[in-house]
């Protein structure tokens, strides 16, 4: 199973493309099949101008509402997500 937090709500597969992260030869590989999974679990990520270029504000429409929430609230809401995960489907090993 795989599982992670963004502020969009793209299919993985549309994700890892856009993104340039992998290498385009691998992103085309999977992203088909990334797109098609049923199982993935996507969280919704935080909303930061400090860290996001404001360009990115239109489409983050996959945000926890963090109005009022210190920075350090942020990361801990974040966090728990991520603990909530691992315990939830009994991860057991790494997880990045």
């Amino acid at each position: 199973e795989i599982g992670g937090g963004d502020i969009r709500s793209t299919p993985l597969g549309d994700a890892l493309y856009e993104s340039h992260v992998l290498e385009y030869d691998l992103v085309r590989q999977v992203r088909d099949e990334m797109n098609a999974m049923t199982d993935t679990v996507m969280m919704k990520g935080m909303y930061n101008a400090s860290f996001l270029g404001e360009s990115q504000y239109d489409t983050a429409t996959h945000i926890v509402e963090s109005t009022g929430m210190t920075f350090r609230e942020q990361v801990e809401y974040l966090r728990n997500d991520i603990r909530e995960f691992i315990k939830s489907r009994k991860v057991t090993g790494h997880t990045t």
